[in-house]
Parts: C-alpha cells; structure tokens; sequence
C-alpha cells in the first residue's frame, strides 16, 4: 500500500533501518579490522537511492543518517548530512547505471564512503577535538578517528558492498520501488 507522496513501503525501511543499525552497533566489534569497522547504515542508504524515488530516497537517506546520529557519539546531523550528499550522489546516476550490477555496488559504496569520509573529516577541522565535554568534573576528550581509518573504513565497505546490497537488491520488491516508479510514469 503506497501513496502518491511516499511511494514507498515505509514499514519496511523501518525494519530495514533497524536491522542495519542494530548490526552496525552489535557486529562493529567482530567485523572491525585494523580499526576500520564497515558502514552498514550507509549500505542500506545506497540500496535506498539506488532503488526509490528521488523524494522518498533523499528523505530514506535523512532518516537513516539522523538515526545512526542519535546512536554515535557525533555531533546530531553529520551522518544525515553526509547520506544526503551520499543520497543526492546516487539519486543523479539512478538512470545511468545498472542497479543490479556487483560494479555498480562497489562504486556506489567507495563513493559514498568516500563523501561520508570527508565530510567527517571537515567537520573534525572545522571544529578541532580540543572541544572537550566535562562530566563530573573530568574532562574527556572527544573522540575522532583518524582520516587513514576513516577512509580504510570506505574501502571495506565497498567491498561489503557486493554481497550485501546484492542480498538486498534480491528482496527489493518488498519496498514497492517498482510500483513508485510505474505510477511515476503514468
């Protein structure tokens, strides 16, 4: 059941979103390898773009950023930021490339994790880690990767990137992208 505002099965991005975050935060410490741990959430942000509308896919892209903000330790916005950019990205080269192909995947997800990796990396010169938070009197000191495990961590994800979003793209038809799109045309 869709409507002409949101083409798109939302029950469904729901659980997927939870699925992608709940393994984001529970596998990190399994998958971690030489300190770069796979973006799963920015995955589902692709598979997102890749598949919907322009409207359900950036706004499918602001939620999944905005929920991984609310579960990281950064700042409320960087992540739904950086998977609109993401979103906008692959939104643009929907009609130019093959969504099932393992290429496309790979590609898709090095950029995207090229795109989330820098805009982390702005903000961290943009507001150095000398912002320290204080609690109970202790200073502790802000968390930040560096930029070599930030974009180790993209070059993972992509290669995460061929098996996961071909999983994904094999049950697409439960977010009813095809419908959106039928309807669209007509």
């Amino acid at each position: 059941m869709t409507s002409d505002i949101f083409p798109m099965r939302w029950l469904a991005y729901f659980i997927l979103a939870y699925v992608a975050l709940g393994a984001q935060i529970g596998l990190a410490p399994y998958l971690a390898l030489a300190g770069a741990i796979p973006n799963l959430v920015l995955l589902c942000a692709i598979f997102l773009a890749i598949n919907a509308g322009r409207e359900p896919a950036l706004l499918g892209c602001f939620g999944l950023g905005a929920m991984q903000d609310m579960l990281s330790q950064q700042p409320l916005g960087l992540f739904a930021f950086s998977y609109c950019l993401v979103g906008m990205f692959v939104v643009s080269t929907q009609e130019l490339v093959y969504r099932e192909h393992p290429l496309t995947h790979f590609s898709m997800a090095l950029s995207g994790g090229f795109i989330t990796a820098v805009v982390l990396i702005l903000h961290d010169w943009l507001r150095p880690a000398s912002t320290a938070v204080q609690r109970d009197g202790i200073i502790l000191p802000t968390i930040r990767p560096a930029w070599i495990t930030l974009f180790t961590s993209a070059i993972y994800t992509a290669a995460l990137a061929i098996l996961i979003l071909g999983l994904l793209q094999r049950i697409k038809k439960i977010f009813a992208f095809d419908a959106a799109r039928r309807k669209a045309r007509t």
